[in-house]
């Protein structure tokens, strides 16, 4: 008589093609598989290097003000391109010599200057033009003893692909920074400069032949466009460095209580393009604390909350085929004692900056419909620090998120780290991390006043906001 298959084999037999594909693609180990929504990028073993160094005018806070730096780009550019074949262009690095009153002014009391640093290489082809964003980082650089300070912002572009044959001319741009001095708290946000080119200038960077290709890549149609770029982002605000010492007596501190703002959360894990949309929440025990001088400027400006989110289900196809289902939650570090996560930000100029340190955890997983018992302690090794930014009005509504493009990279995704505790029957810990851990992961909110009735009939009030009374009660 034949075996039958019971659902725990089903599930043993799940299981077994997830580690099957994760040894064979590399999952684990990061190697043998391009991202998800990727393709694997073809070698350019004729590379050339290109010099070109432009001139930029960068508007630093005063009493600095305006300052001409020159800008130096390095790269290694393909001496050809087949369309349909995505490349890249290796070795990106801008440098360029930050004038010394500038840096003491970012510095304060620091010892050393870090940040990041986002230009757009902007592409030509015939009269079809597009736009990359390049998003670099500055590593920690110390102030030397004299002079100015020597900056070098370096990163990788993603792979693009042209889809006409032809000439493709590169040209410049002026460069967006973020400044700030190395380990400053979330109260010192770094400056944003955005910078503009000063005209007369050969922004020209450099030209790659592009050949047309014999016949479309395997399985896939011919590309339909000239380049993937990423998203351009809004235009930056600046805001001055916060000085370090204590404010003078002279201050005027205000401490004003916020009504609960209704939260609408969404998330994406980039290794599944998974994308998880919270439940409307609440964020309540809102404080705005403002310390100002004399004559009304703002010296610090904090935004605390806190927020419960409730469970979300979530469906997506594991390596592109196997149908994964799990509930999602996500949790304050303490989340054995409480339900509340902390939110801390900076107000500015109309910006929030924001940083919430949550835990993710899986429970109800289900492998092509068949359940996996992975316990109750299924979480990630350590909290995922999450730094958002965007336009927020503290009496009305506001927008803030992540975004690769942002000139800081403390804003351009978050970490989600690896998993421990999960599996009753086998060890899963490893499979989930192979299947989401990684960096480059997405949040975005959406914040709106929930409003108080003032009326003395409550029958005159209009409905309440739909917030879910599971979310109250769990962070009782």
């Amino acid at each position: 008589m034949a075996p039958r298959l019971t659902r725990r084999t089903a599930v043993r037999g799940a299981l077994a093609l997830v580690c099957a594909v994760s040894v064979t693609t590399g999952a684990f180990t990061g190697t043998g598989s391009a991202a998800p929504g990727t393709a694997a990028t073809e070698a350019a073993p004729d590379g050339r290097a290109v010099t070109k160094t432009i001139t930029a005018s960068c508007p630093f806070a005063d009493p600095v003000g305006p300052v001409k730096l020159d800008v130096k780009t390095e790269a290694t550019l393909p001496a050809s391109m087949t369309t349909g074949k995505p490349a890249a262009i290796d070795g990106l690095s801008v440098s360029f010599a930050l004038p010394r009153a500038a840096a003491q002014q970012l510095l304060g009391t620091g010892a050393a200057l870090e940040g990041g640093l986002t230009f757009q290489l902007l592409l030509e082809q015939g009269k079809s033009k597009d736009a990359l964003v390049v998003p670099l980082t500055i590593a920690a650089t110390p102030m030397p003893p004299e002079g100015d300070v020597p900056l070098v912002a370096k990163g990788k572009l993603a792979a693009f692909s042209p889809s006409a044959a032809g000439v493709l001319r590169i040209r410049l741009s002026a460069p967006e920074l973020a400044l700030g001095p190395t380990g400053a708290p979330a109260g010192h946000p770094a400056e944003q400069v955005a910078c503009t080119t000063d005209g007369g200038q050969d922004l020209s960077f450099g030209t790659i032949a592009v050949l047309a290709a014999t016949t479309p890549p395997s399985g896939k149609p011919a590309p339909d466009k000239k380049a993937t770029p990423s998203p351009r982002p809004g235009t930056p605000r600046r805001h001055s460095l916060l000085a370090e010492e204590p404010p003078a007596d002279d201050t005027v501190t205000t401490v004003l209580p916020l009504q609960p703002n209704q939260v609408n959360a969404t998330s994406t894990v980039v290794r599944t393009g998974t994308v998880v949309r919270s439940s409307a929440a609440a964020l309540i025990n809102g404080v705005w604390r403002q310390v100002t001088d004399p004559n009304g400027t703002p010296l610090s400006s904090d935004i605390t909350g806190e927020i419960a989110l409730a469970p979300v289900r979530v469906s997506f196809l594991a390596y592109g085929f196997l149908p994964v289902s799990a509930t999602v939650e996500f949790l304050p570090p303490d989340y054995r004692n409480g339900r509340l996560i902390h939110s801390a930000g900076t107000l500015f100029n109309g910006v929030l900056r924001d940083h919430l340190d949550v835990v993710a955890r899986l429970s109800d997983v289900e492998i092509n419909g068949a359940p996996l018992r992975v316990g109750p302690g299924c979480v990630t090794k350590e909290p995922a620090s999450i730094d958002m930014m965007g336009p927020y009005d503290p009496f009305s509504s506001g927008e803030i998120g992540t975004d690769p493009a942002n000139p800081d990279p403390k804003y351009r995704g978050f970490r989600l780290p690896e998993f421990t505790g999960c599996g009753v029957d086998e060890k899963l810990s490893s499979v989930f991390s192979g299947l989401t851990s990684g960096d480059g992961n997405q949040a975005h909110a959406s914040l709106a006043i929930i409003a108080l009735c003032t009326e003395a009939d409550h029958r005159n009030c209009p409905p309440v906001m739909p917030i879910p009374a599971a979310v109250f009660r769990a962070g009782r």
